[in-house]
């Protein structure tokens, strides 16, 4: 027999050798690891079977979709009331959207805000499951079994009996007493719940940023198209008087050949900024959590919101994040939370207290066996004495998370005091620049202006006509982008103060 077991760990050891972890990898930080086929996925959703509740199958998804939902309305189609509709509906109805409604459609499409919502929903389960430790548990059960008893008398067996009995049991234990223990489990839970109700709001202002910087993104390759189809006007009066100088002969080809280029430099700039447009387009898209095709029609004007936040002083926005920022209060719920699992460890090395108690009674098919049953109730104490030290490294590793936690809060503050500090001059220096973009604009008309009136005259030069017209391209372009720079500037300084949106006060 013993040659039998002295198998055993032959066996075992070449077990452990057809087992390959390897395989499992790629075989090189530098190979591209190919994904068996139990690893791929066996069904695919498209964007539209994917609800807040549930997952529609294709034929679902594709059945509540309206018929009409990428149509246009007829050019004579009388408009629906606007202020009936709700942004989304807006949206398939094709109407304009304005910078409100397009954050009120992200608000309810980003999947952003469907993923840590329901993280906060899956912490409040957890509180919940914390909680009942306070509660009795308790169970039931039924069981049945057949009995062969073999009686003797002084050792010589006297004959054997069958019998079949059966009957329900329940059985109940509390626990009453952990010096601490389950409430501080609790009170870790419900603050890891708070922490993830906060970066709910978090993400609800990032998302409200987001939809903010793409549509002043947006609005600004739309300026820009705007200022490039105004240039190309001008290219295109610049090469008209210089073809007219020409063919008059009071011209020459030379200037001629240069302000075509001008002009062909000028449609180029044109389908460029075209281009832009619906790249910002897509990019607004990809933050509402709609398609680019539902979005054909938004409003491009730019509003820097009345914000009380850039009229105060920078140490008062700074004081003022540091009690509203949504992240910092996430960031204090984990600390709490921390410090509750260092006091829930230190309570685990304490003995606990409980009460117990069963009942069983059972029926036997012998008519000539009467019914049983049992009961007993009483009271219980454990105290785990030792355990490998598992509680002494489960205490290290809860302190240590404390401590993590800490610099992580740290670091939070400070990164924003930072972005306060540098978001609050850059909007300080949006308002110069877009006033200097302004009047640079003006300035460069009434010079362009002038050089065009001389160079019809002679007193100017083609290359002088083109310069200021450059420069007049330039300004304009220039004035755009400051006028959405400002605007998102504001946007940036109050999300980092913690206001959900520029125009909260």
């Amino acid at each position: 027999m013993k040659h039998y077991f002295a198998i055993l760990p032959i066996a075992a050891a070449a077990l452990c050798g057809c087992v390959n972890v390897d395989e499992e990898v790629a075989q090189t930080p530098s190979v591209y690891w190919k994904a068996p086929k139990d690893a791929q996925p066996t069904e695919f959703y498209n964007p539209e079977q994917i609800k807040t509740d549930k997952i529609e199958s294709e034929k679902d998804a594709a059945s509540a979709k309206p018929a009409d939902a990428s149509a246009k309305p007829a050019a004579n189609a009388k408009p629906a009331a606007k202020t009936d509709l709700s942004a989304s509906e807006k949206m398939l109805a094709g109407a304009r959207l304005s910078l409100d409604e397009l954050t009120d459609i992200a608000l309810e499409n980003n999947t952003s805000t469907r993923v840590y919502w329901f993280q906060a929903k899956r912490y409040a389960a957890q509180l919940g499951r914390a909680q009942s430790a306070y509660y009795p548990q308790i169970s039931v059960g039924a069981q049945v079994y057949r009995d062969k008893t073999k009686p003797g008398y002084a050792g010589i067996p006297i004959g054997a009996y069958y019998e079949t009995a059966y009957g329900p049991s329940a059985e109940i234990n509390w626990l009453l007493y952990d010096f601490g223990k389950r409430e501080a489990q609790v009170q870790s839970a419900r603050e890891a719940m708070r922490a993830a109700n906060f970066e709910f709001n978090q993400t609800l202002q990032d998302v409200v940023l987001n939809v903010n910087l793409a549509y002043y993104k947006f609005c600004a390759a739309v300026g820009n198209v705007k200022a490039a189809k105004l240039s190309l006007e001008d290219s295109k009066t610049s090469y008209e008087s210089a073809d007219r100088k020409l063919k008059d002969g009071v011209g020459n080809k030379q200037d001629m050949l240069n302000a075509l280029a001008s002009l062909r430099n000028a449609e180029f700039e044109v389908e460029n900024k075209l281009s832009n447009v619906e790249t910002a387009r897509a990019e607004l898209a990809n933050v509402l959590g709609v398609s680019a095709s539902d979005i054909a029609d938004i409003s491009d004007e730019v509003a820097v919101a009345k914000n009380s936040v850039v009229s105060e002083k920078i140490d008062s926005l700074i004081a003022k994040a540091m009690r509203s920022r949504q992240s910092l209060m996430a960031g204090y719920a984990k600390l709490r939370q921390t410090q509750s699992d260092v006091k829930a460890a230190k309570r685990d090395f304490l003995p606990q207290l409980g009460a117990n108690a069963s009942a069983s009674y059972g029926w036997y098919t012998d008519g000539n066996r009467d019914d049983q049953y049992q009961y007993k109730f009483g009271l219980s104490a454990s105290w785990s004495i030792f355990e490998g030290f598992a509680r002494k490294y489960a205490l290290i590793d809860a302190k240590a998370a404390e401590r993590a936690q800490a610099q992580q809060l740290k670091a939070e503050q400070i990164q924003i005091m930072s972005n306060i500090w540098a978001y609050y001059h850059v909007y300080r220096s949006s308002v110069k620049q877009l006033a200097s973009a302004e009047a640079t604009v003006v300035a460069s008309e009434e010079a362009y202006q002038a050089t065009r009136t001389g160079f019809a005259s002679g007193v100017n030069t083609l290359t002088d006509l083109l310069n200021a017209q450059s420069r007049l391209a330039a300004a304009r372009q220039t004035k755009v982008n400051a006028t959405t720079n400002m605007a998102a500037a504001v946007a940036r300084l109050s999300h980092a103060v913690g206001a959900l949106s520029a125009s909260e006060k």
